[in-house]
């Protein structure tokens, strides 16, 4: 594929470089864009971090991958896992049902975050839902079995594995401090610094991108409110100047405003 302009031209790998000689002049911008490998991506992986390039490749070579639509489940309650699951694109929310049938969303992972790590390693049923937040989300699975037969073999691989379990724990003591924040307002405004640390971009102007889009009932759920009340705050606090959303994430206007509410000062 060749997307052109009136002075560049880019090209999906493959393209021959003498037929990107004899097509354009030498002024002309070419730009090629050539997709990341299964095993180029996993090195970026966190959890996977000190495995051998052996190791590496016969994960590459086993790992599965498939584009799941939102809304669509990755995986439900209380299925059993036979793969650990790496997000390569998009947004998934751990959602978990709660009393009354209110959900709770208990946490957010994007790329390169696996999802599931315990119930992976140790086998056990998922203990929630795992939804595709995102239009689309792109998921690599490395077989469970491979996978401890890899971490047997290699400590540093094992040593990693555990980390990012550690990681998924501290991402639960998170949503703690979120439902521990007081009202609504502040959880809320507890959730959205969490994001911004998380995924946030701060630009000249200090503004702060989070292109993390959640729906007002996604935001409810995350701080286990209702919809209505969700909505009163977030406009409320665009009317204040300190936080817009767009429908691809939300801008930190103010993020000294947001902190105040959170009972950050």
């Amino acid at each position: 594929m060749v997307v052109m302009g009136a002075k560049s031209a880019t090209f999906a790998c493959p393209v021959a470089a003498h037929e990107i000689g004899l097509l354009f002049p030498p002024d002309f911008v070419l730009v090629v864009q050539c997709p990341m490998s299964i095993k180029e991506f996993l090195t970026r992986v966190p959890a996977l971090q000190g495995a051998s390039p052996e190791v590496m490749e016969r994960l590459a070579k086993a790992a599965t991958t498939r584009t799941v639509e939102h809304g669509h489940y990755l995986w439900h309650s209380g299925d059993v896992p036979v793969a650990l699951t790496v997000v390569r694109t998009g947004l998934v929310k751990i959602v978990k049902l709660a009393q009354h049938g209110r959900k709770t969303i208990c946490g957010l992972f994007g790329a390169p975050d696996t999802v599931g790590d315990a119930p992976a390693l140790h086998g056990n049923p998922y203990p929630a839902d795992a939804i595709v937040a995102t239009p689309e989300v792109q998921r690599v699975d490395i077989p469970r079995n491979l996978l401890l037969t890899c971490a047997a073999e290699e400590p540093q691989l094992g040593l990693s594995l555990a980390r990012s379990v550690q990681q998924k724990l501290n991402t639960l003591m998170a949503k703690i401090d979120v439902l521990s924040a007081g009202s609504v307002e502040a959880r809320l405004a507890t959730v959205l610094i969490q994001l911004d640390e998380r995924f946030g971009d701060e630009f000249d102007d200090g503004t702060i991108r989070v292109p993390v889009a959640l729906s007002r009932q996604e935001l409810a759920d995350l701080v286990s409110t209702s919809f209505e009340t969700a909505i009163r705050a977030m406009t409320k606090w665009e009317r204040e100047g300190i936080v817009e959303t767009t429908a691809t994430g939300f801008t930190i206007r103010n993020r000294a405003g947001l902190r105040h509410a959170a009972g950050c000062d």
